[in-house]
């Protein structure tokens, strides 16, 4: 079952939200409810990908782990 809320949201955040929503031809609420999924289930895949960057790592890559996550964070806000 689905419950209507009301919140208050940064004017950037909302536009981007509408320009998403536009894009992949779906409704706002369903982009912003999967991105509360994502963020409120994000912890067991932030602890995956901490691992793999850690392994990435451990055969002589010239990034370091904070360059290796904000790469990944770029690619995650690209999807």
């Amino acid at each position: 079952m689905k419950k209507k809320i009301g919140t208050v949201l940064d004017e950037r955040v909302l536009t981007e939200v509408k320009e998403r929503a536009v894009r992949e031809g779906r409704p706002m609420a369903e982009i912003l409810q999967d991105a509360l999924i994502a963020y409120l289930h994000g912890d067991v895949a932030r602890g995956d990908a901490n691992r793999a960057c850690k392994l990435f790592c451990s055969h002589g890559s010239s990034l370091n782990l904070d360059e290796i996550d904000e790469l990944l964070q770029e690619d995650m806000l690209a999807l």
